[in-house]
């Protein structure tokens, strides 16, 4: 019997997630990966989730959203479940998750939504093995750890814990609050991104054994091999241009890049500034309330995986500089492509970028220090080479297609086996 088989079946494996392909993020594309690499080891996978097409379409109505339904992506069963805005009813379950009992809180207490037919669902599907995450979704990841109980079968969490800052919980204490460890400890096995959240998570009363550091990566093949002249006459670019990738959101520093790249354009500074990805209203917002025309700002929504490759290829130099992070993705896929990255002195930021030399540090919401990094960067192609060079060197220690096997191996370990919590 091969490892993860039951009997002569194949393991079925159920992802539990608030958002899915067509989604594009950072995590919902490391789990299609994932699923697909089941699919190909000959097992089944059905994945669970929201209609939301847009993290602010999780709590009100009238941001993007897919129908409610089931289809069938590269072999993996995607059930999409409608969510409830019902503000009283939101209301109330917000009173219960007040009470004093992890159960209560992981499932009503914010950020909550109330998602109808997921748990029942839930208990009715045959699978083998669970996996759910990311925090602070707790209601979901309690929603799959509950379905795990009820058919006592074991559970994964990758909870992507964002540290935030050092010396600063202002991250972090959304993400290890009471009843989240809680949680994360009737987990049979927790998936870290890396070192430091791992230790994070033993140092907060996580059992050593229940921790593995296994990264996301990404498919190197994919993100490379764009066309840079596509984005730059597509947009009529001409200079150099600092790009900025994924969903613009105050944590993200998107805010602070804006006004960094303000200040150097009243300086004289002949760079671009492309933002793509979706958008929170906050920034949004942000935008429209400028009192001045910003001419070199582009701002793309969300973008095709082909769109991905050519704005890498073009970029000068990424600008992540963001402090919710539990990897940094687009710091990789800038590195693959030989660009250097400016990112946020968080902890896993600065362990990447300290070992590879492939980028700068900045602190997080200082405008001055990210403005002076872009300018250093964009005045210097030398160092923007050495960078860019360093920084592949390090990419390749992430691929994906290496990575995403040892997820699977996890799932094959541990499926069929009884609960360890």
């Amino acid at each position: 019997m091969l490892p993860g088989e039951i009997g002569d079946l194949p393991m079925h494996a159920v992802f539990v997630l608030p958002r899915f392909y067509p989604y594009c993020g950072g995590y919902e594309n490391s789990i299609l990966a994932i699923a697909r690499c089941l699919v190909r080891r000959g097992h089944r996978v059905t994945v669970f989730t929201t209609i939301a097409d847009d993290l602010e379409s999780l709590w009100l109505p009238g941001y993007k959203t897919f129908p409610a339904e089931e289809f069938v992506i590269d072999g993996i069963t995607v059930c999409r479940f409608p969510i409830c805005y019902n503000r009283l009813r939101r209301r109330a379950t917000r009173l219960v998750g007040l009470l004093p009992y992890w159960r209560w809180k992981a499932q009503f207490w914010t950020p909550g939504f109330r998602i109808p037919g997921l748990n029942a669902a839930l208990r009715d599907t045959d699978a083998d093995v669970f996996h759910v995450g990311p925090l602070p979704y707790n209601n979901l990841m309690y929603a799959g750890l509950r379905a795990a109980e009820y058919r006592r079968v074991p559970v994964i969490a990758t909870p992507c814990v964002h540290l935030g800052e050092q010396n600063s919980d202002a991250v972090s204490r959304h993400y290890l609050q009471p009843h989240q460890i809680a949680l994360l400890r009737h987990c049979d096995q927790l998936i870290c991104m890396t070192d430091v959240e791992r230790e994070q998570l033993q140092r907060v009363g996580i059992p050593a054994s229940g921790l593995v550091t296994i990264s996301y990566g990404v498919d190197l093949r994919q993100v490379t091999g764009g066309d840079p002249t596509v984005i730059r006459q597509r947009y009529n670019i001409d200079g150099p241009i600092v790009l900025h990738l994924g969903v613009k959101a105050y944590e993200k520093g998107s805010m602070t890049l804006v006004e960094a790249m303000k200040k150097l354009w009243a300086q004289g500074l002949q760079a671009w500034l492309v933002m793509a990805g979706p958008s929170l209203s906050a920034f949004d917002d942000y935008l429209s309330a400028q009192s001045q025309p910003l001419p070199k700002l582009i701002n793309i929504p969300a973008f095709a995986d082909r769109d991905k490759r050519d704005l890498l290829a073009a970029a000068t130099v990424v600008a992540q500089p963001s402090r919710v992070e539990s990897l940094g993705l687009v710091l990789l896929e800038a590195w693959a492509n030989a660009k250097p990255v400016i990112a946020a002195d968080i902890e896993v930021s600065l362990k990447l970028i300290t070992q590879s030399k492939g980028g700068v540090l900045t602190r997080f919401g200082d405008t001055e220090s990210l403005a002076k990094a872009v300018e250093e960067i964009v005045a210097n192609p030398q160092l923007c080479q050495n960078m860019g060079n360093n920084g592949r060197s390090t990419a390749v220690f992430y691929e994906g297609t290496v990575l995403w096997p040892r997820h699977a191996e996890l799932f094959e370990m541990l499926a069929g086996s009884p609960r360890m919590r």
